[in-house]
């Protein structure tokens, strides 16, 4: 095993415990076993929402290792495919026209946001299917058309709502970490630990896919099959997560990056480096969200984009080189 897997783990393990202390008010662990505001703060606040940040961190990060490997780009995640804004759509849909349906216990923002995730899903398999010896460009393009799609959807739905339900929206849409309790927490654990199961469970058929789909073929897998299948499924992690968090952007593109260089393309340790780096990532994010400008709190997703959007610049210009 990997050295730098234990370091990270610590390191993260350290993290999750000193940061539900920082905040606006630091809390002081010594009121903790007491029964007042401070301990309340700490166990059904803080704590929650540090624990939904490292589940939901890791669940993006395992999204983007997971596209990024079917569809052998390492720019491919669930943003640029449209699943992300298409599950947003979804959810910006039931806000409107309060379509509360519940779904695993939880309201209908969970179910809409997967019924947005799998329409982009559909709409990207049919416009392939349309297109004779459809490759793995004309999925990608097809995810960024709909992306686009679903992103003007999502302002067109904007100017409907009235001025104060439209800032809410707005600081929705920008991504954002706040929980009451573990109810959130142990549905996106349960999927977390599904993700990883499947992970695991499929590992032979994408160390195949790594190889080249015409390798995988020769070796009896079917391609266009699994490759739709692991889609289709990518779609009900991804939604879950936008509906409870809103879309976070670049974990997903960031992460598995990394965790490819450390983990040295071995299939166990990239998928440990990505959950741990994920969750760790998105969790000191919020962190820094609600403090860097206490006493108001920033939106998660602005810490991930200011780390993101050079990190993905630096990337296309290195995969440009590498083509010259």
């Amino acid at each position: 095993m990997n050295k730098k897997i234990y370091w990270l783990a610590a390191i993260v393990f350290l993290f999750m415990v000193i940061i539900p202390f920082l905040g606006i008010v630091p809390i002081k662990w010594q009121i903790l076993l007491h029964k007042n505001p401070d301990s309340f703060i700490f166990w059904q606040l803080r704590v929650p929402r540090t624990l939904l940040g490292f589940v939901s961190g890791s669940i993006l990060a395992l999204s983007g290792l997971v596209c990024q490997n079917l569809f052998k780009n390492s720019l491919a995640t669930p943003e640029i495919l449209g699943i992300s804004s298409g599950a947003s759509a979804g959810a910006v849909l039931a806000l409107k026209f309060n379509l509360y349906i519940p779904f695993f216990g939880l309201g209908g923002l969970v179910l809409f946001s997967y019924l947005g995730a799998l329409s982009s899903v559909l709409f990207v398999l049919l416009i392939s299917r349309m297109v004779r010896n459809a490759s793995l460009y004309t999925f990608l393009m097809c995810g960024v058309a709909l992306n686009f799609f679903y992103s003007a959807l999502i302002v067109f739905f904007q100017y409907l709502f009235d001025y104060a339900n439209t800032f809410s929206l707005l600081r929705w849409l920008m991504g954002g970490i706040s929980v009451v309790g573990y109810h959130e927490i142990t549905l996106l654990g349960t999927l977390l630990l599904l993700l990883l199961s499947a992970i695991f469970l499929f590992k032979k058929e994408f160390l195949l896919l790594s190889a080249g789909d015409h390798f995988a073929q020769s070796r009896g897998l079917p391609v266009q099959r699994f490759r739709i299948y692991a889609f289709l499924g990518l779609t009900f992690f991804v939604g879950a997560v936008v509906s409870i968090c809103g879309p976070i952007g670049f974990v997903a593109l960031i992460v598995p990056h990394i965790s490819r260089l450390w983990g040295k393309n071995h299939y166990g340790q990239t998928v440990l480096f990505s959950l741990l780096l994920g969750g760790g990532f998105l969790v000191l994010a919020d962190c820094l969200a609600r403090t860097l400008i206490a006493p108001a709190e920033m939106p998660v997703g602005i810490i991930t984009s200011l780390f993101g959007a050079p990190f993905f610049l630096a990337l296309i210009i290195a995969q440009l080189k590498k083509a010259e």
